[in-house]
C-alpha cells in the first residue's frame, strides 16, 4: 500500500461526524492598510505626514514604507485603523535538508511552480498551487515549512499565516493592489482545526481561487487527515499534491545527530553514533532532540533517556488526540522497510 492508498483508506474508514461552527469574525475595515514592522533607517514612531486614498480625506500618518519586506506576517485588524500586517521574527539559518524524505520532494515541487509562471499564463491557468503535508506529530512538517519559508524569502516573497477566512481574503486583496507580483505562501497550519472553527465553504472558496489571487502557494498541514474529508484531500485545484511526512530514516537521523553533536561533544561523552541512530528507529525529530537535551544538556543516563522515548513511541496514550496508531501512522507504509 503506497502513501496515497493509505491516505484514501484513512478517509474511507473515518466515521466520526464533523461538526463545523463559525466563530464571529472581527469586522474588516478595508480602506486603510498598516504595516507593523521596524524598518532599518526609518523612524516608525510619531506623525510626520498625511495619507489619502481619494485625494479628499487626509489622515495623519507616521513614516511609511513602499513595500512589505520579504518575511513572515500575521494578518491582524484594528477597529480604528483597519487591516495591518505584523511581521514575525523567523530564523532560517542552519536548517537541515534531510535525505530520503518527502521534504525534498515538497521543496522541489514548489520551486518548479515558482519557475513556471509563464507556462501557467500561456495556458490561461490560475497561477496557484495547493500542497498539504500530513503525518504524525514531530515528523518534520515544521522543518519542511521553514525550508519553504527560506526559499520564498530569497525570492523576495512573503508568507502569510492563515487565520480567519474573511480577514485573509480582504487582506490579500489589499496586498495585491500594492504588490501585484510578489510571491505569496499562505500557511495553513493544522487546517483541520481551522475548518472546525470556521465555515468550511469559506476555506474552500479561497482554495478554489474564487477571488483570483495568483502567484500563491497554499501550504497546509494536519496530524489528522481523517478529519478533513474528501472535499479537501481528494480534490485537485484545492490541494494538488499530498505528501506524507513520516519519521526520519537512518540517514536522516545520522545527519541530525551530526548536526547537533559537534566532534568535541562526541569525544567527551564517548558517543557511538551508530548506537544513537539504531536506538532511535521510528522516532520523530522531536524525539531525537529530546534525547540530545536529556543526555547532553541535563546529564541523564543514556539508556534511561532512550528507554523513556521508546515507551512514548510504543505506548501512545489512548485518547481522541493520540490516534496515530489507530490510523496506521506509527508503522509507516505496509511492506516498506526504512532501509529500502
Amino acid at each position: 500500500m503506497n502513501e496515497h492508498e493509505e491516505l484514501n483508506k484513512i478517509l474511507n474508514t473515518a466515521t466520526k461526524k464533523r461538526r463545523y461552527t463559525r466563530r464571529d469574525e472581527q469586522p474588516v475595515m478595508p480602506h486603510h492598510l498598516t504595516v507593523v514592522e521596524q524598518v532599518e533607517g526609518v523612524d516608525t514612531n510619531g506623525l510626520c505626514q498625511y495619507t489619502s486614498s481619494d485625494g479628499i480625506r487626509y489622515f495623519p500618518a507616521g513614516s511609511t514604507v513602499p513595500l512589505l519586506n520579504p518575511g513572515v506576517y500575521d494578518i491582524q485588524v484594528d477597529q480604528m485603523k483597519g487591516i495591518y500586517f505584523e511581521k514575525i521574527p523567523v530564523k532560517t539559518d542552519g536548517l537541515i535538508h534531510f535525505p530520503e524524505t518527502n521534504s525534498e520532494l515538497v521543496i522541489e515541487e514548489i520551486e518548479k511552480f515558482w519557475d513556471r509562471e509563464d507556462a501557467f499564463a500561456k495556458h490561461g491557468l490560475n497561477y496557484k498551487r495547493g500542497i498539504i503535508l500530513w503525518g504524525p506529530p514531530g515528523s518534520g512538517k515544521s522543518c519542511t515549512i521553514q525550508l519553504i519559508v527560506q526559499d520564498v524569502i530569497k525570492r523576495g516573497g512573503v508568507v502569510f499565516k492563515f487565520s480567519a477566512p474573511g480577514l485573509y481574503t480582504e487582506a490579500i486583496r489589499i496586498f495585491r493592489e500594492v504588490q501585484p507580483g510578489t510571491p505569496i505562501v499562505c500557511l495553513m497550519e493544522d487546517i483541520d482545526s481551522t475548518i472546525e472553527v470556521y465555515n468550511e465553504s469559506e476555506v474552500l472558496n479561497i482554495l478554489d481561487g474564487v477571488d483570483q489571487i495568483e502567484k500563491v502557494v497554499y501550504l497546509a498541514t494536519t496530524n489528522y487527515p481523517e478529519r478533513l474529508g474528501q472535499r479537501i484531500l481528494n480534490r485537485p485545484s484545492r490541494f494538488d499534491k499530498r505528501f506524507k511526512m513520516g519519521h526520519p530514516k537512518k540517514a536522516s537521523r545520522r545527519l541530525y545527530f551530526q548536526h547537533i553533536l559537534d566532534e568535541e561533544t562526541i569525544k567527551e561523552y564517548k558517543i557511538d553514533l551508530d548506537i544513537w541512530v539504531g536506538d532511535t528507529d521510528k522516532m520523530s525529530i522531536a524525539h531525537l532532540k529530546e534525547l540530545f537535551v536529556s543526555v547532553i544538556i541535563l546529564g541523564n543516563d543514556y539508556q534511561e533517556a532512550v528507554g523513556t522515548l521508546r515507551s512514548m513511541v510504543e505506548d501512545q496514550p489512548d485518547s481522541k488526540f493520540d490516534v496515530d496508531k489507530a490510523f496506521g501512522f506509527a508503522h509507516g507504509r505496509e511492506g516498506f522497510d526504512e532501509d529500502d
